[in-house]
């Protein structure tokens, strides 16, 4: 992994990371990991509700898909994932911020969803959703790219959210970057396992692991029009919310959080 290589998990939680040769905070006062390689770290932003929010989709809004994914003999996840097709990018308007959980920095944030119109399904709501943890994780990219002076060049994907190949397209048309698969979706797995066999002397070195263990298997590439309107939706849409937001954000905790 090197700095110009973001990391993506798009799991539970929703992460975007990479290692660096210097100590960055990716926020102000939120201090980095420290990375495995002596003297290097992982700077991370971490999106509390990522594909946790897929879950509770499911359980509150997909009992149809939940019994015909059944009939079909797959799993409801790949049944919603086959039909993001059917929606353009953008939702036809529909926008989802996907702070159900506040962070530290945000500490009164909530979810939100703007832009409801007749013309939107339960589709568009999934992949506004999936849409909405993206936008998070490149607010987080273009944060931690200002602070660290350089731009990436390329996006890993790992976790469950992965395993999609719509998802991990629709994550290149989003971030404008190539976006890489490797042979597993569980690479916390394959970096843990590494490590160990560094420890142990199986291989001399992290360089030597990672050739072993790690393969690239899936690359998606961007579309640049279909990148545009992400863009312009995020520029000028997605970075306005929390901002307009915020007061009634923070009225609501205050009405809820009385003594």
């Amino acid at each position: 992994m090197t700095k110009e290589k973001a990391a993506v998990g798009l799991g539970t939680t929703a992460t975007i990371t990479f290692m660096m040769d210097r100590y960055l905070e990716p926020e102000r006062f939120i201090p980095p990991y420290p990375a495995i390689i002596r003297e290097c770290y992982n700077p991370e932003i971490e999106i509390f509700r990522g594909y946790w929010l897929v879950s509770w989709f499911k359980k509150e809004f997909v009992a149809k898909e939940v019994i015909q994914a059944k009939r079909l003999g797959i799993s409801p996840e790949e049944l919603l994932n086959q039909s993001l097709k059917n929606v353009p990018e953008g939702c036809e308007g529909l926008l989802f911020q996907p702070y159900f959980t506040p962070n530290i920095t945000m500490p009164t944030a909530r979810g939100a969803i703007i832009g409801f119109s007749d013309a939107h399904t339960r589709i568009h709501l999934y992949r506004a959703i999936i849409e909405g943890i993206n936008f998070a994780l490149i607010d987080g990219m273009k944060v931690m790219e200002q602070r660290a002076g350089h731009k990436f060049q390329a996006i890993y994907l790992g976790g469950g959210g992965s395993q999609s190949d719509e998802i991990c397209q629709i994550t290149a048309h989003m971030f404008g970057l190539p976006v890489v698969r490797t042979q597993t979706y569980e690479a916390t797995g394959i970096g843990c396992a590494l490590a160990a066999f560094v420890g142990i002397g199986v291989f001399e070195s992290y360089e030597d692991g990672v050739k072993a263990m790690v393969h690239e298997k899936d690359r998606f590439e961007p579309d640049e029009k279909i990148h545009q309107v992400y863009d312009e939706l995020y520029t000028d849409v997605y970075k306005e919310i929390y901002g307009k937001l915020s007061p009634l954000y923070k009225r609501l905790h205050e009405i809820y959080h009385r003594e």
